[in-house]
């Protein structure tokens, strides 16, 4: 596998995870947070149900580009023992002419 394509599936496995357990747990996490903090907390409420609303809404579908570019970058990537082939070739260093 490519190691771009490797990258990009890791990311996206990761991503699932966590928009996963935002999707799961979120709302748990702001309502005891809301008991927690109080009617002082009302900036630190906002900020975390904001930020568990971004990971609900962009965690898995950057997740989905993220599978769909390791799938194109796998395709269109020269296989790594051609590339090292043509690397290790006896006219590696000279260049070509047409």
């Amino acid at each position: 596998m490519h190691p771009t394509a490797k990258r990009c599936v890791q990311w996206a496995v990761g991503l699932v995870l966590v928009g996963t357990a935002a999707i799961v747990f979120g709302t748990e996490l702001v309502i005891r947070a809301s008991e927690h903090l109080g009617q002082n907390g009302a900036l630190a409420f906002w900020l975390i149900d904001y930020v568990i609303g971004g990971i609900r809404l962009f965690a898995v579908p950057i997740a989905a580009a993220l599978v769909a570019a390791a799938v194109v970058v796998q395709a269109l990537a020269p296989a790594r023992d051609v590339a090292d082939t043509e690397a290790a070739g006896p006219d590696a260093g000279e260049p070509r002419t047409p």
